[in-house]
C-alpha cells in the first residue's frame, strides 16, 4: 500500500508540473511593401531593411501608429513626427512632480543605440484593432535620435538587457515587461511566426507574434508552412554574452559554404534587417567559387550601395533574371550555406536558389558585405521565414523546434497517459482502502443474521421440535397400545371363565 501511495504521489506531481497556467497574447504582424527601382543600388537600399510592425492606436484621439519590431533596442519609443502629445487628452509626462500643474516638458538624455534624448511618457495604447489595451502604457517620446530622424520609426524593442544596466525609466518601457506587470503574460518570451503565402503571393500580412507562451502550447500548426511545433523537439541555446550589452546572438559550432569551413562562427539575429550581412571571409570564398565566373560571363555584377542611415557602403551582387532557371540545376546542388548548432540539434541550410531575391528584371543576392569590414554575420528576416525561433528574455535563450526528427511521440500524449495512469492508480487505491476498512469494521461490529440465515435457523428449529414431538408421540402410542392389549386380554379371560 505504501508503494502504491508513493507511485500515486509521483504521478500527481508530474501531472501538476504539466499544468498550463501561463498566459499569452497573439498579435498580427504586417510588413511594408518593398519598393523597387530601375536603379539596382536603390532597390538594395530598400531590400536591406525588414519593416515589420504591429498596428496600434495611441492617445485619446486614437492616433494610428505602426510600431516596428527591433532587435537592437530594448525600449519602446515613438518619434514626434508620428505622435503629438498636445493632441491627446490622456497623455501624461511621467517625470512631473506630484501636484504640479504648470508642467515644464524637459527631455532627458538616455544615449541608447538609437535614442539620444526624449520625454518619459504615458498614454493609452490599443494594439491590433483593440485586441489588447494598455491604459498606462510607458514609452519615450523622442526628442533627438543619434542619426537622422527620417530614417527612424516608432519601435517596440525586443532585445535583451543586463540587469541594472538600464535606467528604470527605460526598463519599464519594454513591451514584454509591461505585459507581465499588467498580468497579461506570465513569462517574458516571444515567437515570430510567418504565415503561408497565399496564391496571390499577398505578403502584406506576414504572420503573428506570440507573447507569453511557446508555440506548442497553442493550436497553430496548420497555418505556418507545415512547420511542426513539437515539444519533444524543442531545443535551446544560450544567447552569446558581450562585455557591454546583450544581443540575440548564436555561436554556431561550424559554418560552411560548399564544404569550406569559415572561422567567424558568431551570428547576430536581427529581425529589422531583411538580408544577411556576412564577413569578408565569406565574400572571398563565394566570389572565387561562384560569382567570379558569372561576372566574367557578364551574367552577374558586383555593385555597391550607400546606406544613408548607417553611413556605410555595402557591396552586393546582382544577376540577370534569366539566370534563375540555372540555380536549380545539379551544377549548383552542392553550393549550400549551412549553420550547424549542436545545442539546437540542427543544421540550418540555405541553397543558392533560396539566397536570391527577384525584383523587377533582376536577381539580387541576399547577402551583403560592409565596405569597412566591421561586421560579422547578421542573420535577417530570410532566416526567420525559413526557421521560426523562440526567444526567452527570462532565460536569455533562443529555442528551435527540430523538424528532422520523429514528430510522432508528442509529449501531450505522454501527459494524457500519465494522467490516465494516475486516475487508474487512484481508483485502485480507493478500492483497496475501501476493502481494508470493510474488513476492519466487520470484525468490530457484532454480526447480524442475514434473512436466508434466519430462514435456515427457523427450519432447523422446527425440524428439531417436530422430532421431539414425534418422539413423545411414539412413547404415548406405545403405552396406550400396551394398556389396550392388557385390557383386551383381561376381557378374553373373563369370557373364558378363567
Amino acid at each position: 500500500m505504501i508503494v502504491l501511495i508513493y507511485i500515486l504521489l509521483f504521478i500527481i506531481t508530474i501531472t501538476y508540473e504539466y499544468k498550463e497556467d501561463s498566459k499569452s497574447v497573439i498579435l498580427k504582424l504586417y510588413r511594408d511593401q518593398i519598393l523597387t527601382s530601375v536603379d539596382t543600388s536603390e532597390t538594395m537600399r530598400h531590400l536591406q531593411y525588414n519593416k515589420i510592425y504591429i498596428n496600434s492606436k495611441i492617445g485619446s484621439n486614437d492616433k494610428s501608429i505602426k510600431l516596428y519590431l527591433r532587435f537592437n533596442e530594448y525600449i519602446t519609443y515613438i518619434t514626434d513626427n508620428f505622435y503629438k502629445k498636445e493632441d491627446s487628452n490622456t497623455y501624461e509626462f511621467t517625470r512631473k512632480k506630484d501636484g504640479e500643474k504648470n508642467i515644464e516638458y524637459v527631455p532627458n538624455e538616455f544615449h541608447t543605440d538609437d535614442l539620444n534624448s526624449g520625454y518619459e511618457s504615458k498614454d493609452v495604447l490599443k494594439l491590433d484593432n483593440n485586441l489588447l489595451i494598455l491604459k498606462n502604457f510607458n514609452f519615450i517620446l523622442v526628442d533627438k535620435l543619434n542619426k537622422e530622424k527620417e530614417f527612424y520609426y516608432p519601435i517596440i524593442g525586443l532585445n535583451l538587457v543586463k540587469e541594472n544596466n538600464l535606467r528604470p525609466i527605460l526598463y519599464k518601457t519594454n513591451l514584454l515587461e509591461q505585459l507581465k506587470n499588467n498580468d497579461i503574460i506570465t513569462n517574458k518570451l516571444f515567437s515570430i511566426l510567418y504565415f503561408k503565402k497565399d496564391n496571390n503571393n499577398n505578403d502584406i500580412e506576414k504572420g503573428e507574434i506570440i507573447f507569453g507562451k511557446l508555440p506548442h502550447e497553442l493550436d497553430i500548426n496548420a497555418q505556418y508552412k507545415n512547420f511542426i511545433f513539437n515539444e519533444n523537439n524543442l531545443n535551446w541555446i544560450n544567447a552569446e554574452i558581450e562585455d557591454y550589452n546583450l544581443k540575440w546572438k548564436i555561436k554556431f559550432d561550424n559554418i560552411k559554404y560548399s564544404n569550406e569551413e569559415l572561422s567567424d562562427l558568431t551570428t547576430e539575429l536581427i529581425i529589422e534587417q531583411n538580408l544577411f550581412t556576412a564577413p569578408w571571409e565569406f565574400k572571398d570564398i563565394i566570389h572565387e567559387k561562384f560569382f567570379g565566373e558569372l561576372i566574367t560571363k557578364k551574367i552577374c555584377k558586383e555593385e555597391k550601395f550607400y546606406n544613408y542611415r548607417d553611413k556605410f557602403n555595402y557591396f552586393f551582387y546582382s544577376c540577370e533574371s534569366s539566370f534563375k532557371s540555372e540555380l536549380s540545376k545539379d551544377k549548383y546542388k552542392n553550393d549550400i550555406l549551412q549553420f550547424n548548432s549542436n545545442n539546437l540539434n540542427n543544421i540550418f541550410i540555405f541553397n543558392l536558389e533560396e539566397l536570391f531575391i527577384e525584383k523587377g528584371n533582376k536577381l539580387y543576392f541576399s547577402i551583403i558585405f560592409d565596405e569597412y569590414k566591421m561586421f560579422g554575420w547578421k542573420l535577417g528576416n530570410i532566416f526567420f521565414e525559413k526557421y521560426p525561433l523562440v526567444f526567452s528574455l527570462d532565460n536569455k535563450a533562443i529555442g528551435y523546434y527540430n523538424q528532422n526528427v520523429s514528430n510522432i511521440n508528442n509529449k501531450s500524449n505522454s501527459k494524457l497517459v500519465l494522467i490516465l495512469i494516475g486516475l487508474v492508480l487512484l481508483l485502485l487505491l480507493i478500492i483497496f482502502i475501501g476493502i481494508r476498512k470493510y474488513n476492519i469494521l466487520k470484525k468490530l461490529i457484532p454480526r447480524k443474521l442475514m434473512a436466508n440465515e434466519l430462514l435456515d435457523n427457523y427450519s432447523y428449529n422446527s425440524h428439531d421440535n417436530n422430532n421431539i414431538n414425534d418422539g413423545n408421540k411414539n412413547e404415548n402410542e406405545i403405552t396406550t397400545e400396551m394398556i389396550y392389549k392388557n385390557k383386551s386380554n383381561e376381557n378374553q379371560e373373563m369370557k373364558l371363565g378363567i
